[in-house]
């Protein structure tokens, strides 16, 4: 209920028309100056690197986009407190995401300010990494498609990526 909220105002924060990766970057900078992006590519590396040099990656979106698609191996843990309850050690390598970078970095701030030193925001999110064709699952196994929040918001995504239910490719 909070986290459907807080979607609502931030829709609202960015304008129910013309939202665009432009002022979903501005507003990232101007509201969370201290967390660190990482871009899809270079993620996409570390993801293929030895197990041990991995980061662990947290999915904080809703409980209902989580099981539409998430980048294999992340958990859905849609609070810094959650995040800290489950990953205790405060140096641990962890990349954060949602639908386009929003929350999870209010997330990332909250990481931060609980003395995390080793997280970083998936800049533009689940939403980059599926329209570059980068690997999803879901309980079903690999699938293309991401949960596009809303029509506003999912016009940051291919629409043939678009589903609002688990299905596989």
């Amino acid at each position: 209920m909070f986290a459907s909220l807080q979607l609502l105002l931030m829709a609202s924060l960015f304008g129910w028309f013309g939202v665009n990766w432009e002022a979903i970057d501005d507003r990232i900078t101007r509201e969370y100056p201290a967390v660190a992006p990482i871009e899809q590519l270079r993620l996409h590396e570390l993801l293929q690197a030895a197990p041990a040099e991995r980061p662990l990656l947290i999915d904080v979106r809703e409980t209902e986009e989580f099981a539409v698609s998430r980048l294999p191996g992340a958990e859905n843990l849609q609070t810094a407190r959650a995040v800290a309850r489950r990953i205790p050690d405060r140096d641990a390598p962890i990349v954060v995401y949602c639908s386009v970078g929003y929350r999870s970095a209010g997330v990332a701030s909250g990481l931060a300010e609980l003395g995390y030193t080793n997280v970083r925001n998936l800049r533009h999110s689940i939403f980059a990494w599926a329209d570059a064709g980068r690997p999803l699952v879901n309980g079903g196994g690999a699938t293309d498609k991401v949960h596009p929040f809303n029509a506003v918001w999912g016009s940051l995504v291919d629409s043939t990526l678009h589903s609002y239910s688990p299905v596989r490719p």
